[in-house]
C-alpha cells in the first residue's frame, strides 16, 4: 500500500510520553487556523494569530530540511508540509476533539494521507522541540515511502534536538542508561522492527529507535553509509529487507557497540551557548 494512502494508525512520536504524537490518518477539517500564513520552501505554516515573517522558529524549521537530507543523502522535496498552529492549548484540543474523536490529548502530532503532509500544533514552551520532530517526519515521508516505524521515529527523535547538539538526546541517553545498569534489559532491533502500531510502543521503545539512528550516524562513516543506503532502497524499491540484517553483517557484535555508543554519549558535553 502506498504510504499516501490514508490509514486510520496512530503513530504515536517522540513523544508519546513527553505529551506529542505523530498520526496517519484522517485530513483537512474545518476549523482549521487560517488566520495568517507564512511559506518557506517546503513549509506553510499557518496560524490563528500573526507570525512575523522571518519568525526564527520558521527559519530553523526550514533550515532542518537542508540538514536532514544532506546527512541522510536524501534529495529535498517541493511537496508541501502544512504546519497549522494553533494559538492556545483549548483550541487546539477543541479541534482534535471534535475531528479526531478519541485520539489522546497531545501537544503536536503528524498527519499523512493520500493528498497531504500536515503537522498540527499549539503554542506552547515545547513548540520547537514538537515542531522539530513533527516536520522532520513531512520531510522523511515526503521522499522515502514505507519507512519502518521505528526507523521513523528514530530519525525524527534524532533530530528534535535542537540545531548544534548532533542530535544527542539527552532523556533519551539517561533511560537507556539506567536499563542497561540494571542488566536484565538489553537492545533488540528486531524486537523494534516487530511493531507496526506506535500504541505498541513504549517510552523506552522511542529511546531505543532514536539510539541506533544516533549510532549509525554519529559514529563511523561506514555506519551512516549504511542507513543511508537502506533508505536508497526504500525510495527506488518501496521495500527493503529489515535493518537489523545489515546491521548484522557490518556489526556482527551490534548490541556491544549498542551499549559502548550509550557509555561514550553519557560523557558527550553540551555545546556552549
Amino acid at each position: 500500500m502506498s504510504p499516501r494512502a490514508a490509514r486510520f494508525v496512530i503513530w504515536l512520536g517522540s513523544c508519546c510520553l513527553w505529551a506529542s504524537a505523530c498520526a496517519r490518518f484522517g485530513g483537512r477539517e474545518p476549523g482549521l487556523p487560517l488566520t495568517d500564513t507564512v511559506v518557506r520552501d517546503q513549509l506553510i505554516v499557518t496560524s490563528n494569530f500573526q507570525l512575523p515573517k522571518q519568525h526564527r522558529l520558521i527559519e530553523e524549521l526550514a533550515a532542518q530540511r537542508g540538514e536532514l537530507t544532506a546527512k541522510l543523502a536524501l534529495p529535498t522535496s517541493d511537496e508541501p508540509i502544512h504546519v497549522y498552529l494553533f494559538g492556545t492549548p483549548e483550541h487546539f484540543n477543541r479541534y482534535v476533539h471534535e475531528h479526531y474523536p478519541g485520539f489522546p490529548t497531545r501537544r503536536a502530532f503528524f498527519v499523512e494521507t493520500d493528498t497531504q503532509l500536515a503537522v498540527y500544533a499549539h503554542w506552547g514552551d515545547r513548540l520547537a522541540e514538537d515542531l522539530r520532530h513533527e516536520v522532520a517526519h513531512g520531510y522523511l515521508h515526503a521522499v522515502v515511502p514505507n519507512l519502518p516505524l521505528w526507523l521513523d521515529e528514530g530519525i525524527a527523535e534524532y533530530f528534535e534536538v535542537p540545531r548544534g547538539h548532533r542530535g544527542l538526546n539527552r532523556p533519551h541517553v539517561e533511560a537507556i542508561t539506567a536499563r542497561l545498569a540494571g542488566g536484565a534489559w538489553h537492545p533488540d532491533l528486531r524486537r523494534l522492527e516487530s511493531f507496526s502500531s506506535a500504541s505498541d510502543m513504549e517510552q523506552l521503545d522511542y529511546a531505543e529507535s532514536w539510539a541506533w539512528v544516533h549510532l549509525l550516524v554519529e559514529t563511523e562513516p561506514e555506519r551512516l553509509e549504511l542507513l543511508r543506503e537502506y533508505l536508497t532502497i526504500l525510495r527506488r524499491d518501496a521495500m527493503a529487507p529489515p535493518m537489523s540484517n545489515l546491521i548484522r553483517r557490518a556489526l556482527p557484535n551490534a548490541e556491544d557497540a549498542f551499549a559502548e555508543h550509550i557509555r561514550q554519549c553519557t560523557s558527550q558535553q553540551p555545546p556552549a551557548e
